[in-house]
């Protein structure tokens, strides 16, 4: 499917830095609970299906790139705020998009 440039636009991509993770057992799937800050878009939170590659306290400092104007999802007992993005390989292991050096927080992805 070919989607127009107004389409692309539609989605906020931005990179933020992760404050905080931590285990998140109420998921069905193991995932980490995330803290990111996205500069002056303020602070979000995301469930993220990272456990395979990544310790959460490995991930503090890290940047990521993230959907941020998707409407909040309730995921057990947590309120998801954005979509953390990564490549997803055939077995589900999702390895983190980020920028190649450090950025400004908030940032978009155009």
């Amino acid at each position: 499917m070919t989607i127009s440039w107004a389409d692309f636009e539609k989605v906020e991509m931005r990179v933020g830095t992760i404050v905080a993770a931590e285990p998140f057992p109420k998921a069905r799937k193991p995932a980490y609970q995330l803290t990111i800050d996205f500069g002056p878009l303020g602070i979000r939170r995301s469930s993220a299906q990272i456990t395979t590659l990544y310790e959460a306290e490995a991930l503090v400092g890290r940047q990521v790139v993230a959907v941020v104007n998707f409407p909040p999802k309730q995921i057990a007992t947590f309120m998801s705020e954005c979509l953390v993005l990564g490549s997803v390989a055939d077995n589900g292991t999702v390895t983190l998009l980020q920028p190649e050096r450090p950025v400004e927080n908030g940032l978009r992805i155009g």
